[in-house]
């Protein structure tokens, strides 16, 4: 099963850095954003794999 919501979290969490970007031309929310934006998708690529392997997530 595919888990839909982390990876609209993931999305929203990346898109809110590229937000702060070209809003504010703020880098380092650029790179925080896309940085635990691409660690929530891990998280729910991980869980969709299998729906025991919950850690990336809970990190």
């Amino acid at each position: 099963m595919t888990d839909w919501v982390g990876y609209g979290y993931a999305a929203l969490i990346a898109s809110g850095g590229v937000m702060g970007y070209v809003k504010a031309r703020s880098v380092p929310s650029l790179a925080a954003g896309l940085l635990f934006g691409s660690l929530a998708g891990l998280g729910a690529y991980q869980i969709s794999q299998d729906p025991t392997n919950i850690w990336v997530s809970l990190g």
